[in-house]
């Protein structure tokens, strides 16, 4: 074979390998959130704990609802935190000790009212505009967000708090937590690094999309 047609020979093969990378790159870029393809996120957090308080309204907000991730996530909020119980032997009736009060453990198992009653876009908002203030109320901010929260209403009024709040706790449990807000990523707790996946959370979470999926979301 001559010079000429190695090189000719080699143009092809260097041709078809670039038309090769950029269809690779083409169908990542294309690729559409599916239920495969969700990248699932624990976030175990207390109402009045001010560390949990910003990064939701700000970092957490940002992610899901303004960079509009929450379509490639599968969010679950736990609102629950650092809790001490005590079950009375002769009434069998639980006492939740919360870390910032009694308010608080009231305050939580409204949350997890709204997490059970409410799709996950609904929670984001609605939750978000309850730690805007602490004088915030759940009226108010359904009217403004223009959210049903008849069934949150009847949880919280209906069933006792310990009650709501057991499935949460036992969650939060098994963590074994020292930090809140944590986070986990695909159900993965790593307790030594919460400070720094909290304060960097957008990033954490592009980087640990793109390892499980190997796509680049938007926004990244």
């Amino acid at each position: 074979m001559s010079m000429k047609q190695c090189t000719a020979v080699l143009s092809v093969f260097y041709i078809l390998y670039l038309l090769r990378a950029t269809i690779a790159l083409q169908v990542q870029s294309s690729a559409q959130p599916t239920a495969d393809r969700r990248l699932k996120v624990g976030v175990y957090y207390e109402t009045l704990c001010p560390d949990s308080r910003t990064f939701i309204r700000n970092s957490l907000y940002d992610a899901m609802i303004i960079n509009d991730w929450l379509k490639y996530t599968e969010l679950q909020l736990v609102p629950y935190g650092k809790v001490t119980s005590w079950t009375d032997p002769t009434t069998n009736i639980t006492t939740l000790y919360c870390q910032h009060g009694r308010s608080e453990c009231e305050l939580n198992a409204l949350h997890a009212c709204i997490v059970e009653h409410n799709n996950v876009n609904d929670q984001m908002k609605l939750i978000r505009c309850l730690l805007t203030g602490h004088a915030t109320s759940l009226d108010e901010c359904a009217k403004n967000l223009v959210i049903d929260v008849s069934a949150v209403k009847e949880c919280k009024s209906t069933r006792s708090t310990p009650d709501i709040l057991k499935k949460y706790g036992e969650m939060t449990d098994a963590l074994d937590i020292s930090f809140v807000p944590s986070v986990t990523f695909d159900d993965k707790f790593d307790r030594w690094r919460q400070r720094y996946f909290i304060y960097n959370f957008p990033v954490i979470f592009c980087r640990e999309y793109n390892n499980k999926f190997n796509i680049t979301l938007p926004q990244c």
